[in-house]
C-alpha cells in the first residue's frame, strides 16, 4: 500500500520517491550486500497514493544489477534498473560544485504543489520536509539541508536512499520553473530519473542541495541536482527529465 501524505502533485506519489523506492525492492533480491551504486528509472504513469502496488524484480545483465517494475491494476507505473556494486568515485569538474559555497538565495514558498512532501508549504505528512525553493541566478537552486535522523534508513546516521531521491527531484523542477512559466506551462512531471551515489549521505550534517536547469526543449525539461557540502564533497547526483504540463493530475 502506498502511504498517504507522500504527495508530489496532490494524491500522486512524489516522483523522486516513486523512482527511489525501486532501490529497496531490488535490495530484497540482492545477495551481495554492496552499497547502492545507482538507480535509473522511467516513470510511465503517476503512482496514486493509498493504492496497492505490485512489484516485480529480476536480475539484469551484470553483477549486482536488477530490473524492477511497479504495477497498479495492470498498469506499469515505474520501471528501473538498480545497481548494487558500491560507490563510484565522484566526477571531476562537476559544474554544480560552483554552487557549493555561494550565498543562499532567499526561500520562496511555492503554491503549485502545496502538499508536496518535499517542497510544499503545507504537506499533510508529519515528516514533510518543507524545503522551499531557493532560486538563484542562471536557472539554479541552492538550498541548505540538515537531514534529521527520522530520514535514516537501516543504517544509523545515513539518509535512506529513497529520501535522497526525493530531495533531488523537486529542485530539478524549480531550477527550470522560470522557463516553464515563460513557455506557458503550469509545471512538470518527472518522466526519467538517474541517481548516482558517491558516498553515504549523512544525517545531522550541514549539506546543500544544488540544482541547475540544462534546458527546455519543447515539453522536455532537463535538469541536474546534487547533494554536496561546502568542502566540495559530492554525495549523490541526479539527472532528471520532466515533461511540461499545463494541468496537474
Amino acid at each position: 500500500m502506498v502511504p498517504e501524505g507522500l504527495d508530489g502533485p496532490p494524491g500522486i506519489l512524489q516522483g523522486g520517491l516513486a523512482a527511489g523506492v525501486t532501490a529497496p525492492v531490488a535490495r530484497v533480491a540482492d545477495t551481495f550486500g554492496a552499497p547502492l551504486t545507482s538507480v535509473e528509472a522511467r516513470l510511465h504513469a503517476p503512482t496514486p497514493l493509498a493504492s496497492t502496488v505490485r512489484t516485480r524484480v529480476h536480475r539484469a545483465e551484470g553483477v549486482g544489477r536488477y530490473q524492477v517494475e511497479l504495477v497498479h491494476d495492470g498498469c506499469l507505473l515505474v520501471s528501473a534498473e538498480v545497481e548494487y556494486a558500491g560507490h563510484d568515485p565522484a566526477p571531476l569538474g562537476l559544474d554544480l560544485l560552483e554552487l557549493a559555497t555561494v550565498p543562499f538565495p532567499d526561500a520562496v514558498p511555492q503554491q503549485e504543489y502545496p502538499s508536496c512532501f518535499v517542497c510544499g508549504p503545507s504537506p499533510s505528512h508529519p515528516c514533510g520536509l518543507r524545503l522551499h525553493p531557493r532560486p538563484g541566478p542562471a536557472h539554479t537552486i541552492v538550498q541548505p539541508w540538515v537531514a534529521e535522523e527520522v530520514l535514516a534508513g537501516s543504517a544509523v546516521g545515513v539518509v535512506d536512499p529513497v529520501m535522497v531521491a526525493a530531495v533531488l527531484d523537486c529542485p530539478t523542477v524549480w531550477a527550470g520553473m522560470e522557463q516553464l512559466r515563460a513557455a506557458g506551462y503550469l509545471g512538470a512531471l518527472l518522466a526519467g530519473f538517474r541517481l548516482q551515489f558517491y558516498r553515504d549521505v549523512p544525517t545531522a550534517e550541514p549539506l546543500r542541495i544544488v540544482a541547475r536547469c540544462d534546458g527546455l526543449d519543447g515539453r522536455k525539461l532537463r535538469a541536474r541536482a546534487a547533494v554536496v557540502d561546502e568542502d566540495h564533497t559530492v554525495y549523490a547526483l541526479a539527472s532528471a527529465l520532466h515533461i511540461a504540463v499545463t494541468d496537474l493530475p
